[in-house]
């Protein structure tokens, strides 16, 4: 899938990025040597397994210097992330078993864009329909905070950051799925910090957005 078929972001989202992506080589003075153009070309590309989540890939680009290099790619079709805010300031969160890594995360509510002919949905509808299904919570507010690329040494996952408050319903009746189980766990902002600090929580969206909206 290309970046160019990622959903239009948020203005908020989009403006900030614009800002940080700004070159400004002044401001660059610890540098050894500066390079123009970082850019690698790409040249060819191959695909070696199709998931039903992911996609990888073999290409070969022409590095800067002129040589021929292989990169591998994982393609993910990109997710959305919330930071739900009760009103007694408690954050709600999610506790589910992660296959990969073996172990219970506790984690905020997350979930993945659904693509339909090779168009990814809007975030913010993707992260509505994750918090309701996740926690039973639906929100009246809805901030977009930015967007985050989870490991793009070998990922082009990006996931778009939102905070979520004036909460109400919650009443999960079911689970996600018959794949996807999990339970919901509120905690204080503070302890929520705690929990990041003391190593408890560690996954990396969560510690993300929490780092970002827990001091205000």
């Amino acid at each position: 899938m290309s970046s160019k078929n990622l959903p239009p972001e948020h203005s908020a989202v989009k403006e900030n990025e614009k800002e940080k992506n700004k070159a400004q080589p002044h401001a660059q003075t610890q540098v050894n040597a500066w390079v123009e153009d970082l850019t690698e070309t790409p040249l060819s590309s191959e695909v070696h397994y199709r998931g039903i989540i992911t996609t990888i890939r073999k290409d070969k680009a022409q590095h800067p210097s002129g040589k021929i290099v292989d990169r591998e790619v994982v393609e993910h079709p990109g997710g959305v992330v919330a930071y739900p805010v009760l009103d007694d300031g408690r954050v709600v969160l999610v506790q589910q078993w992660r296959y990969p890594i073996g172990k219970t995360l506790l984690e905020l509510p997350a979930g993945k864009l659904d693509w339909h002919h090779g168009k990814a949905e809007d975030p913010l509808k993707a992260i509505q329909r994750e918090l309701l299904e996740e926690t039973g919570y639906q929100a009246k507010h809805w901030e977009a905070i930015t967007s985050i690329y989870t490991a793009p040494g070998f990922c082009d996952e990006k996931l778009w950051l939102f905070k979520a408050s004036g909460l109400f319903n919650g009443h999960k009746a079911k689970q996600p799925s018959e794949q996807e189980w999990l339970n919901v766990v509120c905690l204080p902002p503070e302890a929520l910090m705690d929990q990041i600090k003391t190593g408890q929580i560690q996954d990396a969206k969560t510690i993300a957005l929490a780092a970002l909206l827990c001091s205000q």
